[in-house]
């Protein structure tokens, strides 16, 4: 058995591990955070109360999903930005995430049997994930990374080009509105509360979410875009998610001042509430913070040929004869 087989039957390992956790992960945050965006609808608050007055959360809880959605975007940061590990590892880890979502939406029927055979406290939080297509986007993402070819050479890479910095800010920024705009109409999906007008055939909503994928994919793990981009976009989601569920009734305060029309505000605090914005945006931040993706240096991959180091350009070499 050579390294690279070794190395790829390690990363099935790690992916096969990899996957439970990850779902585990994702529906325990949910069930924490079910009942959070109903208080947030139900706390606005009478003439004469200030915003947020009526609300009355148990902290504990609110700080346990939260914990538990930036251990899931750590884990799948990981996988899908480290060079360590094969990109066998991410590809098997996204392939339950995947079955489970097509599985469900194959019929009414399959989400039934998915719903009874699930933990009886899970129950409603796996249904929630296939309606909304967490699953695909966080499976997805995990797919694409492994598919990346720069994943799957063991050569040195290139040099960066000059403005491979300035370009990735501007990656960044860019796929800061995209994917919050992607991750409200999944969260909408699931609450039946999203921006009006953005669907306008039923296979939309899955072109959203398969460009979700891809994007969130691309900025975890493309070597050809420099890491600033996945640390630009994934910090302003990552940052507003984990205040609002750390801190509901502030961010609560802030949306009502921040967001107008009562269509897009419900579904600016459901976001907030779902625990999506720390889950993906955390997972961009962990993969963009892979010491791999900072640096242009020699392969030292497992499995991979060994690099020496050849003379300098216009040094020569003084052969003894």
């Amino acid at each position: 058995m050579g390294p690279r087989t070794a190395r790829d039957l390690i990363g099935a390992g790690i992916g096969v591990a990899a996957a439970p956790a990850l779902a585990f992960l994702v529906l325990d945050g949910m069930r924490g955070t079910a009942f959070l965006a109903l208080e947030l609808q139900s706390s606005h608050a009478p003439p004469g109360l200030p915003p947020g007055a009526g609300l009355r959360l148990p902290m504990h809880g609110a700080w346990l999903a939260a914990s538990e959605f930036a251990a899931a975007a750590a884990l799948a940061g990981t996988l899908a930005g480290t060079r360590r590990v094969s990109p066998v590892a991410p590809f098997v880890a996204a392939l339950p995430l995947l079955a489970i979502h097509c599985y469900g939406h194959w019929s009414v029927g399959a989400l039934a049997e998915i719903s009874r055979h699930a933990p009886a406290d899970l129950m409603m939080a796996i249904q929630d994930a296939i309606i909304s297509g967490v699953f695909l986007l966080l499976g997805g993402a995990l797919a694409v990374s492994a598919l990346a070819p720069s994943r799957w050479r063991t050569s040195e890479l290139p040099p960066p080009w000059a403005n491979w910095h300035a370009a990735g800010v501007i990656a960044g920024m860019a796929a800061v509105p995209l994917l919050w705009l992607i991750l409200q109409l999944s969260e909408g999906a699931a609450s039946d509360v999203g921006p009006p007008g953005v669907i306008t055939f039923p296979g939309e909503f899955l072109l959203f979410l398969l460009a979700g994928a891809v994007a969130l994919g691309v900025l975890a793990s493309a070597r050809w875009l420099s890491p600033v981009a996945a640390v630009i976009g994934g910090s302003p989601l990552f940052a507003v998610g984990l205040f609002s569920l750390v801190a509901p009734a502030d961010a609560q305060g802030v949306i009502d001042r921040l967001v107008y029309g009562q269509t897009w505000q419900l579904a600016t605090e459901n976001l907030a509430a779902s625990g999506w914005l720390v889950l993906f945006g955390g997972m961009l931040l962990a993969a963009g913070a892979m010491p791999g993706r900072w640096h242009r240096q020699p392969s030292s991959i497992p499995g991979g040929p060994a690099l020496t180091a050849g003379p300098a350009p216009g040094h020569t070499s003084n052969l003894a004869s």
